[in-house]
């Protein structure tokens, strides 16, 4: 009986971006959460979902994609705002928060698309096909 295939490996690059990413979505969390203040007049679902689905990329590579454009649009919303209102003493914090985020999203963004990156998945991909091919065949 043959052994079957070990999992790939993670990258380093990869690894870093699966900090990253959530990093942001969680950063962006923080910038609706501090702008609703104590009223609790926040609406933290898609910031909350997109964190979820971040944490999933480090198995599925739809949930990769899924992110980096769910983290894209975050960024595109949030990221004017906080350029502008970086200095103004009431919404300081939470633009801060949304900068932060945005760069934690773009140094994630870069890494997550390198192509060991891309090739892990594509090595994932393969090895799970053998594994499920193994498992009928025994």
């Amino acid at each position: 009986m043959t052994q079957p295939a070990p999992r790939p490996k993670r990258p380093k690059v990869l690894v870093v971006a699966l900090v990253l990413l959530p990093l942001a979505a969680a950063f962006f969390a923080m910038t609706v959460s501090n702008l609703g203040g104590r009223n609790g007049l926040n609406n933290n679902g898609l910031p909350s979902v997109i964190f979820l689905i971040s944490l999933l990329t480090i198995w599925f590579n739809w949930a990769r994609v899924t992110t980096v454009v769910l983290l894209a649009f975050q960024t595109v919303q949030w990221l004017p705002g906080g350029i502008r209102f970086i200095g103004d003493p009431d919404v300081s914090q939470a633009a801060s928060y949304a900068v932060i985020a945005s760069v934690l999203f773009g140094v994630g963004v870069v890494l997550v698309f390198q192509i060991p990156s891309n090739e892990y998945y594509r090595q994932l991909k393969r090895w799970r096909k053998d594994r499920r091919h193994a498992a009928a065949a025994g």
